[in-house]
């Protein structure tokens, strides 16, 4: 009975299975053009003393000055890294917490990933908000804000 059961619940349709690969496409295409640190490597460029490697990044999280969103390490064992676009010298980017303000807390971290990485019709040219995180912010943050309120997860 236990194999049975086990079998059907691990069993996805062709959709489901089409879909979850589409998506597991564009999370490693978000990964792959921008690159991501890990919290050790944002402690490390920081000069961070603290024994925990993660407390750095952590402490940004906690603030909502970055996400973090999960992928799976070389061992197949799922960590948070940090989509590199966040950061400018291994700094949080202000445009970053004021989009993470907007959403406040609707969007899950792969959507919120996603979202600075697609064309968006709030910004002129539907231009994807990662383009614009540094020479037009205050477009980003109001893009969020407006996607924000018609938007629950």
């Amino acid at each position: 009975m236990v194999d049975f059961m086990a079998a059907h619940m691990l069993t996805l349709s062709p959709v489901d299975l089409a879909m979850a690969q589409r998506l597991a496409g564009r999370h490693a295409r978000v990964l792959n053009e921008f690159g991501y640190f890990t919290a050790a490597q944002l402690a490390d460029a920081n000069g961070s003393q603290a024994s925990n490697r993660a407390a750095l990044a952590d402490n940004w999280r906690k603030r909502r000055q970055v996400f973090a969103v999960p992928h799976p390490d070389k061992g197949a064992r799922e960590r948070d890294v940090y989509p590199a676009y966040q950061f400018d010298d291994y700094k949080p980017i202000k445009a970053v917490q004021g989009v993470l303000e907007a959403f406040d807390g609707r969007r899950s971290a792969w959507k919120l990933a996603l979202w600075f990485t697609s064309g968006n019709g709030f910004l002129p040219g539907s231009a994807r908000p990662v383009d614009l995180r540094a020479s037009d912010p205050q477009a980003l943050i109001e893009a969020a804000r407006r996607d924000a309120q018609g938007s629950a997860a």
